[in-house]
């Protein structure tokens, strides 16, 4: 049996987290949003964790039974996870926290970031689990990258990289298939298990060039240097962060003023839906072929949220 130093390790390696900077976002979303309700995450997580945010997160058992995998660490995922987890038990997620981005099923709007709950923090210590996180080392990774692992998915190639992110690119340009917009979202609908998928933009019948980026990808100048690189559709998981305030309004209508004009078909498929798919594919092949672990996937009950 494989021991929790030796799966670390293993992950660590992979996403080359001895030479990666500390994360960009959760540097700074981590303490804040545990800050703003009163709860000491420094005493949750590892010392190491606390420098680079990426990581093993939290130590329990040194063995380690099952392995389970989800985008984000959500109340519905870790009812999921401790409902069935067993002490030694490990989960690796893309995020150390969650985020509520809103949804267009309802236009609802929601807080962005969110802490573990603090009874979900003590359960996992009492019961001597263990969680790993990777951000922005997953999201650049070609090998087991959130935005790689959907070019796999549609059996694109890469041909270019945009969005510059940590040490690489969190966004791909690929060649794919000839498809039309309404292929391109029925497919993206079927791919990610979603009910809802966001279309903005232009409609066209020559899809040839997409660019892939997790997410959120609200992020204008990026749209842009994608039509550029020559993309006729833009799938990421959020077109529209619809955070409550300032911030979230001025965005929404930044990206609306782009898809007015644009000759792209923008194609959002939620955030967490978006980088759950590296989860289900490329990390749980690469447990299987290096590990021999059989990773466990935990799905969101709710992909909008």
């Amino acid at each position: 049996m494989l021991t929790l130093d030796d799966i670390t390790t293993a992950l660590d390696r992979l996403f080359e987290l001895e030479e990666a900077a500390p994360d960009i976002a959760m540097s700074r979303h981590v303490p804040r949003v545990y800050d703003e309700v009163g709860v000491d995450w420094r005493a949750f997580v590892e010392p190491q964790f606390a420098q680079r945010f990426n990581g093993l997160m939290h130590r329990g058992r040194a063995s380690v039974g099952a392995v389970y995998g989800a985008s984000l660490p959500s109340v519905e995922v870790l009812e999921q996870w401790l409902a069935v987890a067993q002490p030694g038990d490990l989960l690796v997620t893309h995020h150390p926290i969650d985020i509520r981005n809103g949804s267009p099923e309802h236009d609802t709007w929601a807080e962005g970031f969110v802490p573990i709950a603090g009874t979900h923090l003590q359960a996992i210590i009492t019961r001597q689990l263990s969680m790993y996180s990777c951000h922005a080392p997953m999201d650049i990774s070609l090998q087991v990258g959130t935005a790689a692992a959907i070019v796999e998915a549609l059996g694109g190639t890469v041909i270019a990289h945009f969005w510059p992110y940590g040490d690489g690119f969190a966004g791909h340009i690929a060649d794919v298939a000839p498809t039309t917009s309404d292929m391109l979202v029925h497919r993206a609908r079927d791919l990610f298990g979603v009910d809802t998928v966001e279309v903005k933009g232009a409609l066209r019948e020559d899809v040839a060039r997409i660019a892939v980026v997790g997410g959120i990808g609200d992020h204008v100048d990026q749209m842009a240097a994608a039509e550029k690189l020559g993309a006729q559709a833009y799938l990421t998981g959020e077109l529209h962060v619809r955070i409550e305030g300032d911030y979230g309004r001025r965005k929404f209508a930044e990206v609306e003023r782009f898809a007015a004009s644009t000759n792209m078909t923008l194609v959002g498929v939620s955030h967490a839906a978006s980088e759950h798919l590296v989860i289900e594919t490329q990390l749980a092949r690469w447990f299987t072929e290096t590990l021999g672990i059989t990773l466990r996937p935990i799905r969101e009950t709710r992909w909008w949220r």
